[in-house]
């Protein structure tokens, strides 16, 4: 491999960098349909505006993916819009369906640090940075929500040293 492949002229992409990119755009793509479906149904304000906010951070990163692979003349997955039903009745409660959401961003984060230590194009490795953090974005907001509502446990910490030694004993 030659150094001006990781920061020179664009080489064509890898099979294992298009294999990343193409499954993470289907993904992604799923999550940015699932996160609409949702917004349609879910009752409390906080959770819609998560879903939307969703809605759009996955789809400026399923854009990112599909623009890598049309850039070498690839194909890209089918969007799942067209499955979404204009129902506005949940089947599921709001809980549920935040928890489906946090599943699938801390499975996204899982994917994304694998395709980006893969890749070898600076450019590819770059796009990977902006859609992970886009993907932790979304995971600290939707973390946030949970504990507001009771729905997850604030994670137990660190004993804070400091702050005890500063507490005055009666």
């Amino acid at each position: 491999m030659k150094i001006e492949n990781l920061i020179g002229d664009k080489r064509p992409l890898n099979i294992t960098e298009i294999s990343n990119l193409f499954f993470n755009s289907k993904k992604t793509g799923f999550v940015r349909s699932l996160s609409l479906a949702f917004s349609q149904v879910v009752k409390k304000d906080d959770v819609r505006k998560f879903m939307l906010k969703n809605v759009k951070l996955a789809g400026q990163d399923a854009e990112s993916f599909n623009a890598k692979l049309l850039e070498d003349h690839l194909p890209i997955p089918e969007k799942w819009d067209n499955e979404i039903e204009a129902s506005t009745i949940s089947p599921f409660s709001d809980k549920l369906m935040m928890f489906h959401c946090a599943f699938l961003v801390n499975t996204a984060l899982s994917y994304y640090g694998a395709s980006l230590g893969s890749s070898l194009r600076t450019d590819v490795v770059l796009m990977y940075k902006q859609v992970f953090n886009h993907a932790m974005q979304a995971g600290a907001l939707c973390y946030n929500i949970m504990v507001k509502h009771g729905w997850m446990e604030k994670l137990p910490e660190a004993i804070n040293r400091e702050a005890l030694a500063q507490e005055k004993k009666s």
